[in-house]
């Protein structure tokens, strides 16, 4: 929707306008309040757009912004566009790193009548490269579950596990966390991956592994996330469609943690080249 500001709450981070006569409040998110609220203001024309979600505030509903496409000073006038300008600056983050680490895993899924299940890293797929260049390093191992004695039929079913070659290539995590450790002390890598899921799942696995973790949430960069952003999608994009939009293609599609950060990449230089 288009309209002038009518006022705004510098206290709750909201702003009201007037339709039909109503004046109906909305409120911003933490990331749009850091980015946009200073230029909010009486007078001030916005073109936004909100989701489904509404919340009281100080006795009050609001609805919530989705993301703003323009924001315009009408007096003195003045437009900031805002698309753009995130654009460049996601442009700008995705080139500012030397290496990046492509990274996917796989974890352990609960039983069919499982209650309780903490998820474990079981597979680790990744690989090493400048931003849209050949790969300097490849790597997949499955690893050896601790909280478990052995995979839940479910896990086996939806990750198409063979059972047997997993138990005889499974690795210790030691063996995995050596080997992140000396690519992360050489390359000092950007880790790029779809979604929060696996920066979770190796938070979690440090901790029930009990070594030191070898990395923060800022090292990671979350191309999903990246996408919702630059395309204003409201709604998740699957890794695999992505990559089909970019390339036309769908051959990679498999529940398989080297396949997964390879597409990763692929649709990571995609996404860099669109951008340019």
């Amino acid at each position: 929707m288009r309209k002038i500001i009518d006022s705004k709450n510098s206290k709750y981070h909201v702003f009201y306008v007037v339709i039909e006569g109503r004046k109906i409040g909305f409120y911003l998110t933490r990331k749009l309040v850091k980015t946009f609220f200073d230029y909010l203001g009486k007078g001030v024309l916005v073109d936004f757009e909100i989701t489904d979600r509404r919340k009281k505030i100080n006795h009050q509903w609001f609805y919530q912004v989705a993301y703003f496409n323009k924001i315009e000073s009408l007096n003195p006038k003045v437009d900031f566009e805002i698309t753009d300008q995130l654009r460049q600056d996601m442009k700008n983050v995705l080139e500012h790193n030397e290496y990046y680490l492509f990274i996917d895993f796989e974890m352990t899924m609960p039983g069919y009548h499982q209650r309780i299940h903490t998820p474990e890293l079981i597979q680790a797929g990744y690989v090493l490269s400048r931003a849209q260049s050949k790969v300097l390093v490849k790597d997949n191992m499955y690893m050896k579950p601790v909280l478990t004695d052995k995979l839940s039929k479910r896990t086996i079913k939806f990750l198409k596990i063979d059972e047997q070659v997993f138990n005889e290539k499974a690795v210790n995590y030691k063996v995995f966390y050596k080997k992140l450790s000396k690519i992360i002390s050489k390359y000092h890598p950007k880790c790029v991956v779809w979604g929060k899921n696996d920066i979770s799942v190796l938070g979690d696995s440090y901790n029930i592994h009990k070594k030191e973790p070898l990395t923060e949430p800022s090292d990671f960069i979350d191309l999903l996330k990246l996408h919702k952003d630059y395309y204003n999608l409201k709604d998740d994009l699957g890794l695999f469609k992505a990559y089909k939009t970019y390339y036309k293609s769908n051959d990679l599609q498999k529940h398989d943690a080297l396949d997964d950060a390879i597409c990763t990449k692929a649709v990571f230089d995609a996404f860099l080249s669109y951008m340019k």
